[in-house]
């Protein structure tokens, strides 16, 4: 089964950017569809999906492995891995689709029969104050999600070395905790804002509120200063969103520098890489929860990695961006109480809507 040819499409959904697909065509009429890495700024990444393209026509599309392998080695450069992440993904796809399997069958089968989702409100929230925020984490609880983050300190200066300096936003994190009560576990996101001083101060500041995690509280570039975090701040802390490939986990994962790890699919070099991540992870006795707050094809494929990996903890998804997120697949995307539930469906179990992709398509996109 030899691919013919590579596609992409990509739907603008707000002031974040766009969400892009990439498909992977066979001579055997089968077609896989994986997501790559979008927002607003990723040229890059579409250029690298098609400089694989003129690779990739020919090869064997069930040779997974060894497409990860060949175009991952030496310095493969973000954009490449980004790009071999999403064709990753659509390979998987076409292999279940050829047997006529989910994606979890082949990757060991499931430990679960749900999946156990939190609402990121950040990207939904355009009303960056306390009461903006506590309205979508009231409504996202409502909707039946038991688990809201947020990612309060946005637009704030970068190296706060104090709570003092992040005030405002552990007022949204007070506003939000009494706008969810106490039984809905609450997650913060920090996107690196804090010196160790700084960080340490917040997670004072915030002990109060029994968080779920601390996100990435300082630049993960040193990792040193993630260590002083994770062993002084008493909260569980996450983070490792942005690193590729298994290599990118080992020296975190050997010295035990987060509670949590949390690769994300897109950039990780897609689905076997990140259940590769999550078995590293298990040895070390560390919970994955997969970073994404992105489109319902990156959803799919957190879905049917995790479902077939015992230490999953929890996975993200990026709630009330647009309101015909649902619709954008065949079958609709179905969240009930704040899961998703294994289907049968061969491949990752979904295709792209082509009447919602048409409504809001962008042309000339990643440029």
């Amino acid at each position: 089964m030899k691919i013919t040819r590579l596609d992409l499409d990509a739907v603008h959904v707000n002031h974040r950017g766009d969400w892009a697909f990439v498909h992977v065509h066979t001579d055997e009429g089968l077609r896989g569809i994986g997501e790559l890495r979008a927002g607003k700024n990723y040229g890059g990444r579409v250029r690298a999906v098609r400089e694989l393209e003129t690779m990739l026509v020919g090869w064997d599309a069930r040779r997974i492995e060894q497409v990860v392998w060949k175009f991952t080695q030496g310095d493969a450069g973000e954009d490449r891995i980004g790009a071999v992440s999403a064709v990753e993904q659509a390979l998987w796809d076409i292999l279940g689709k050829a047997l006529g399997v989910p994606v979890h069958t082949l990757l060991g089968g499931a430990c679960r029969e749900t999946i156990r989702l939190y609402a990121n409100i950040n990207r939904a929230t355009t009303d960056r104050t306390p009461e903006g925020f506590a309205r979508n984490a009231a409504a996202a609880v409502a909707e039946g999600f038991d688990a809201v983050k947020l990612a309060p300190f946005d637009g704030m200066p970068a190296r706060m070395d104090s709570a003092k300096e992040a005030r405002q936003g552990i007022a949204c994190m007070y506003a939000v905790r009494e706008a969810i009560g106490p039984d809905v576990d609450l997650l913060i996101d920090c996107h690196s804002h804090f010196t160790v001083r700084g960080a340490l101060e917040v997670a004072d500041a915030l002990r109060d509120l029994d968080l779920f995690w601390f996100e990435q509280p300082t630049p993960e570039t040193d990792l040193e200063d993630v260590l002083k975090v994770q062993e002084r701040c008493g909260i569980r802390t996450a983070g490792g969103e942005q690193r590729m490939l298994r290599r990118g986990f080992r020296e975190v994962l050997e010295r035990r520098a987060m509670d949590v790890v949390m690769p994300d699919v897109t950039v990780v070099g897609g689905i076997g890489e990140l259940k590769k991540v999550g078995e590293m992870a298990e040895a070390w006795g560390t919970p994955v929860a997969p970073h994404g707050p992105f489109g319902p094809v990156m959803i799919a494929a957190g879905v049917q990695a995790m479902a077939a990996h015992p230490g999953f903890l929890i996975l993200e998804y990026g709630w009330g961006e647009v309101p015909w997120r649902n619709a954008l697949t065949l079958p609709a995307e179905r969240i009930e109480n704040g899961r998703i539930a294994l289907t049968d469906r061969p491949g990752l179990g979904l295709e792209l809507n082509p009447d919602v992709v048409e409504a809001h398509r962008v042309a000339d996109f990643g440029t």
